[in-house]
This record gives structure tokens, sequence and C-alpha cells, in this order.
């Protein structure tokens, strides 16, 4: 016997029976309550650290937020690091491991976790959150959790909708790490997001991180909950630290040191960049690679060069990155029109490939997993 879904049927209700509730944060002004959050920034500049000072803080009952003075429980979904590597950071910035709580998925009597996927874990983690009550669950990266193309609208919006109900109907809420596109100089914050416009359209509230020449920058630059001229910029440094190993070593990681209010912000920061014209030549040759896994290994030369425009990338730069990029481009098939494709590791073509012994006809090697559930290159943040 199957089990049946319930009939789908419209409803209609009186505005009068929908309650008006307070608006709570987590984090004071940064990060409120029962809402989906965003956090971005290029690599290197600590995103995932700022995370982890902020799951050690609610632990410990130190966040200034709704929740300070009790220690809370916190899920979090990994991916960007190791497991033992989330530890120690979370150990260095003096959390409570009793109250953080790794989330993953195992099949069968298998070890190895996988990401938590929207459309097919939801509701397990709906569960997880009934049964632990955290106030805080991390996706860090946030694309790992999400399946197909991360730059169609029509595949990601329906995915942020659900995390969105899920922090809406639990009270916990979600923070998403996630990533600036690689042309920024010039742009506004909020158009830098890497992605689907769905990231900003149904997020309801975006951080971002930047670096000058000095620290490192945090800013809210986009809320439909506070008005993003009243927060303030805070101002953040990193400072390398041992802590103890558990096989008697020990182990160095980063730490996040608050500095207080910043009169420069992230905004500022996109308009002045602090980079040369070398900077802006590597992340044209990236950002193809960068597009393609997302778009599964192959798009329409038309969709590259339209995207990569609004990423602020000429068509020219675009085609003469293309080369060093190692992309190739190539008749679609069934009479279809020119594409350019990059090598995904695991594809079938690269299985086929290998046997002949010859050299890749194209690179760079891209995991297959990893285009499929939109993860990006590695960051160090």
């Amino acid at each position: 016997m199957t089990d049946e879904q319930p009939a789908r049927h419209l409803r209609v209700r009186a505005i009068r029976e929908v309650e008006i509730v307070q608006t709570q944060y987590v984090w004071n002004n940064y990060l409120p309550v029962g809402e989906v959050s965003l956090l971005v920034g290029k690599p290197g500049i600590g995103k995932s650290t700022v995370v982890v000072d902020l799951a050690a803080k609610l632990t410990t009952g130190q966040l200034d937020g709704a929740f300070k003075g009790e220690p809370h429980h916190v899920l979090y979904s990994t991916t960007e690091d190791s497991p033992s590597t989330l530890k120690a950071r979370f150990v260095a910035a003096g959390g409570d491991p009793d109250y953080l709580h790794l989330v993953d998925v195992v099949y069968g009597e298998s070890v190895d976790g996988t990401p938590l996927i929207v459309n097919l874990d939801l509701d397990a983690a709906r569960e997880a959150i009934a049964a632990w009550q955290p106030v805080l669950l991390v996706l860090d990266a946030l694309n790992s959790s999400l399946s197909g193309q991360l730059n169609d609208n029509s595949v990601v919006r329906p995915q942020l909708e659900k995390l969105k109900l899920l922090a809406h109907h639990t009270g916990a809420a979600i923070l998403g790490v996630g990533h600036f596109r690689k042309a920024t100089a010039g742009v506004d914050p909020v158009d830098a997001i890497g992605g689907a416009g769905a990231y900003t359209q149904v997020v309801r509230h975006v951080l971002a991180c930047g670096a000058d020449e000095d620290n490192f920058v945090l800013s809210v630059i986009k809320s439909n909950i506070v008005s993003v001229p009243t927060v303030p910029s805070l101002a953040y440094g990193t400072e390398a630290v041992s802590v103890s190993a558990d096989d008697g070593g020990e182990a160095t990681v980063g730490r996040i040191h608050w500095l207080g209010e910043s009169a420069t912000s992230v905004a500022d920061l996109l308009q002045h960049p602090a980079h040369d014209d070398g900077d802006d030549r590597a992340d044209a040759v990236a950002w193809p690679t960068e597009y393609l896994v997302d778009c599964g290994g192959e798009a329409a030369v038309a969709d590259v060069l339209s995207n990569g425009d609004q990423a602020g990338f000429s068509k020219d730069t675009l085609k003469r990155a293309k080369s060093k990029a190692k992309v190739r481009s190539q008749k679609a098939a069934f009479g279809g029109g020119w594409v350019w494709r990059i090598r995904l590791e695991g594809s079938a073509e690269e299985r086929e490939g290998s046997g002949a012994g010859s050299a890749a006809p194209f690179d760079p090697l891209v995991r297959a997993s990893e285009a499929e559930h939109g993860n990006q290159p590695r960051s160090a943040s």
C-alpha cells in the first residue's frame, strides 16, 4: 500500500486571523529570528570563520540578541571545511561543543556524509529542528544544499522558498553562506551576489564581507526587516591560534576578533576595490568555469556572454579568456547552436576518454557531483 499525497486545495483566510509578531534577532540587527539570511563575500576573507564565531557565542549565551544569557543549540551543515577544522575553529572561538551539532545525510550503514539537500531532506531537517530546538541552522555553503542549475531563477527560487517556510514555521534562523561574482569592481553589493536573482529576491536579509587594506568589514547590504542605513558596518580581523588536538598534538586555525564599528562599508569597498588589472584578468578567466559548472558543464554561447556581461565582463574579454580557462567551443547536438563546454570529472565523457590514454581535450577538471549540487570552488574562508 502506498502513501497518498494529501489533496491540494485553495485556502482563503481573513487577514485578521494572522498574528503580528515582534521582530527579534539572534544577533541584534544582523541576524533575524525565523528568517533565511545570507552571508556573502569573496574567498579568503573569513566568512566561515565569522559564522563559527557567531555559533560559538550562541552556544555560550554571549551573542548580543534575543537569546543572550543562555546557551542554545546550533545545527551546522558544512561542506567547505572538514568537521575536524570546524570543531577546531569552534573551540578556538570559545564555543561549547555540547551545543553544536553537525548535520549531514548518510545512506544505509555508510559513515560517509553528504550535504543536506533542500529538495530531498527538508522533512528530516524539520524533525531535527523540532528535536533540538536550535536557534540557528547554518548551511555552509548554501549552494551545496541546492539542486539543479543555480543560475536559473525557476530552479533556485522554489528551493529558497521552502527554506523560508521552514524558518517561518520553526522559528529557527537559517544562515546560508554564499559568494560574490568574480567581477565586483564598481558594482552594488547586492548585484555582486553570484547565482540566480532569487538569492536576493527570496532571501530577506543579506550580510556581506569585504576587505580593505588593513582589516575586514561586515555590512548589512540588503534587508526587508531592518533599515540598512541604520545598521553600522563592523570591522574585524583574524588571528592564528592553536588548539589541542585529540591525537595529542595541536591544530592551528583562524579566529575572529571584532574591532568595533567601521566607517567603511562593503559597498564602499566595491566602489574602490584594492586590486589591479591582473586580478581582473584572473577573474575573467575564472568566471566561465564557475558559470559552466553551475550549468552542468555546458551552456549556449549567447547565454554565457549575456550572463558574463551582467557579471561585468565584456564579450571580447570573455572570448579572450576562454582559451586560458580551457573552455571548449563546439556545435551542440541535434542541430543546436554553439555551446561552451568544460570537462566535468566523473562524467561519462571523461570516463570514455580516460581509457584511450590521450590527453584531455579540454580542462579544467571539476567534480561532477559539485556541478550537480552547484558547489563553488573550495574557499579559504
